[in-house]
């Protein structure tokens, strides 16, 4: 969940929502990506890459997010510069 809320809130800052409704983003693009019963403790690295670049950036086109590129290019940065805190989310 560390890591939902900690991308939720660099995308809340990039698109102005809140970060509740940011995470909320997230954690239906893992629901489309993945399915409804995989748990969020169970999803690696290359699932959240796999996520941010395919449902999350359509949920974005679907939202008219203007620059959805650069956005999606700035989630995954931050995500694989802190990937640590997938590991430390599963101790």
């Amino acid at each position: 969940m560390e890591v939902i809320k900690f991308l939720g809130d660099k995308l809340a800052t990039k698109i102005n929502i809140s970060p509740p409704a940011a995470r909320g983003l997230f954690k239906l693009a893992i629901k489309d990506e993945l399915g409804p019963f995989k748990l969020i403790s169970e999803i690696n690295f290359n699932d959240f890459i796999s996520v941010i670049k395919n449902s999350l950036k359509l949920r974005l086109i679907k939202l008219n997010i203007h620059n959805n590129e650069i956005l999606i290019e700035y989630i995954v940065y931050y995500l694989t510069k802190n990937q640590s805190l997938i590991s430390m989310a599963r101790v």
